[in-house]
């Protein structure tokens, strides 16, 4: 594809499309190139069973009616190459979690009549909304199909705040709002976090009194747990400690007695081996403990009597209040004592909603005032900016056919701020003079569309946001020096997208830099679509019989056009 491959690949375009088994298309591969495409072929040759196939790729709904006869599924793929720096594409991507391979993104849609339907983007599994979305951002596709941007109001305003003098104010704004909607936020979460805390208030006020009256402190719980073992245990504890007394002091054979006798022997030992030593050292540290041990015990004895009853009493109460409050609040001792700072916390913001929200409020105020002053400057310059290209998209309906047509960007005020802005915005028509202006879904054919939406993408040339665009029938009811205009609009917008035309008329073909010609024939007994890239040669034979005919001066008609476009 030599030089123009290597000017699409620095902006997006559709490169590849292979389509199987769809209607009369058994199995086709095209390649595409950057600049005009045009499709051209007998009438019912199949060139919108191509549309329907792309429109397939963008997320148009899908039949078992599309699927070839005598086939149990049919599958479009298509590998659209992705620009350099193109940040609205780039952002789109992000948010749907999508990864460029290779500077492409692969999209896949299998249809069968089990109904058993999958779309891939790059082998990965997507709902059809999701492919709607992305296609929407990489072409704009014009005829008698749904994907038209056009007839979305919804993006309307972006149309104008992609004019070169509105970017500014829109970013201006778009961050004035994201503050309002923060600090709103923050007051809607803040008033209903109020309202459920008044509410509740009598119910905070006794829970905090409860558990302040009981005046928890940290790890009480194991304190007293530890003090009850001790002062149950009182019994057992002197029995045991008196035993280890009386085993000590016992004047027969006490523990010191035998201990120093085991001495005496060892110091006999160490005269005649010193490797004794260590056991005599140690055995001389053992006396020392039971000699401490012995009056650890007698003083424990001293200090342990029986239990004060009513220390024991105020423990086992204490205790069962903390387990009745674990219970009640369904959670741990230290979150019980987290949960009075909590509602004390609670109680403090009940008493305080007056004031807090008046300074919220002021807050909200300011950054309302902040978003109405950015969205004022953007409704100005949004209007500014309108009143021109309406004038130029009304200039370029009259060269495309709608003579005494006019194009107008109305504006509605809204009583809140939105996203995109404090006004309402969509586009009206009049077709023909004494017609009333009407939205652009109530007025025209397909064709009509199609040439409205090229007087649109022509004046938006430098700066349009979807950078594919494919026409079907915008050739309808034209010729003469009207299908001559129409052809070199579609030729001068090529220069900044790729353009795919179908089209009827040899002034738009011999326009093109790409051309296809689409027929049908007869294969194994049944009826086939086929698509083959023309050469120089053959696009003026195609041509020849686009002027009605193949004869010599309609050879020589199609190479002058051809010509020229050379020039």
């Amino acid at each position: 594809m030599g030089q123009g491959f290597e000017t699409a690949k620095r902006r997006l375009m559709i490169r590849e499309i292979h389509i199987a088994n769809f209607a009369l298309i058994d199995e086709l591969s095209l390649e595409f190139d950057d600049g005009l495409t045009v499709f051209t072929g007998e009438t019912g040759a199949g060139k919108s069973i191509l549309v329907d196939a792309i429109g397939l790729l963008l997320g148009e709904r899908a039949s078992t009616g599309q699927i070839r006869s005598g086939c149990e599924e049919a599958e479009v793929s298509g590998v659209f190459a992705l620009p350099r720096g193109h940040a609205r594409l780039s952002a789109l991507l992000e948010e749907m979690a999508i990864a460029p391979q290779d500077g492409t993104i692969i999209i896949r849609r299998r249809i069968t009549r089990g109904d058993r339907n999958r779309i891939l983007i790059n082998q990965t599994p997507f709902p059809l909304a999701a492919l709607k979305k992305l296609g929407q951002g990489l072409v704009d596709l014009h005829g008698q199909h749904d994907h038209q941007s056009l007839l979305d109001e919804g993006t309307h305003a972006a149309s104008i705040d992609d004019l070169p003098e509105v970017r500014a104010p829109v970013e201006r704004y778009r961050t004035a709002y994201e503050a309002y909607i923060a600090v709103k936020t923050e007051f809607d979460s803040f008033e209903a976090r109020a309202a459920a805390l008044s509410e509740r208030r009598e119910m905070l006020e006794f829970q905090s009194r409860e558990l302040r009256d009981l005046a928890l402190r940290p790890d009480e719980e194991t304190a007293i747990d530890d003090e009850l073992r001790l002062l149950s245990s009182s019994g057992e504890r002197s029995e045991a400690v008196a035993a280890i007394v009386a085993l000590l002091a016992d004047p027969d054979d006490s523990i010191e007695k035998r201990i120093a006798a085991v001495m005496k022997k060892l110091d006999t030992l160490v005269r005649f081996d010193a490797s004794v030593k260590p056991w005599l050292d140690d055995v001389g540290n053992a006396l020392a403990v039971m000699a401490e041990l012995e009056t650890f015990c007698g003083a424990y004895l001293d200090k342990t009597g029986a239990p004060d009853p009513a220390r024991l009493d105020w423990c086992n109460a204490r205790l069962a209040k903390i387990q009745r409050l674990k219970k009640k609040y369904a959670c741990s001792f230290a979150e019980l004592v987290g949960k009075a700072d909590r509602l004390s916390a609670d109680l403090a913001a009940v008493d305080n909603i007056e004031a807090d929200r008046a300074q919220l409020a002021a807050k909200l105020r300011s950054a309302r005032e902040a978003c109405t002053a950015a969205g004022n400057e953007l409704g100005a310059a949004r209007r500014k900016e309108a009143r021109r290209f309406d004038a130029q998209v009304t200039a370029a309906m009259a060269r495309l056919g709608f003579t005494g047509g006019v194009w107008k960007t109305e504006f509605t005020p809204r009583e809140e701020p939105c996203s995109d802005g404090l006004e309402g915005i969509r586009f009206l028509v009049q077709t023909n003079p004494g017609e009333p202006m009407l939205p652009l879904s109530a007025t025209a054919s397909g064709g009509e569309v199609s040439r409205l939406m090229l007087a649109i993408k022509s004046v938006m040339a430098g700066h349009d946001r979807i950078p594919i665009l494919i026409f079907d029938e915008i050739d309808t009811g034209i010729g003469g020096v009207l299908a001559g205009n129409v052809a070199r609009a579609l030729s001068a917008l090529s220069a900044t997208h790729q353009v795919l035309c179908i089209s009827h008329l040899h002034q738009i073909a011999s326009q093109a830099e790409h051309h296809f010609r689409v027929y049908k024939e007869q294969e194994a007994g049944r009826t086939v679509t086929q698509v083959i890239s023309l050469p120089e040669g053959e696009r003026i034979d195609e041509i020849a019989r686009m002027l009605g005919g193949d004869s010599a001066a309609a050879r020589e008609h199609a190479k002058e056009l051809l010509g020229r476009r050379k020039i």
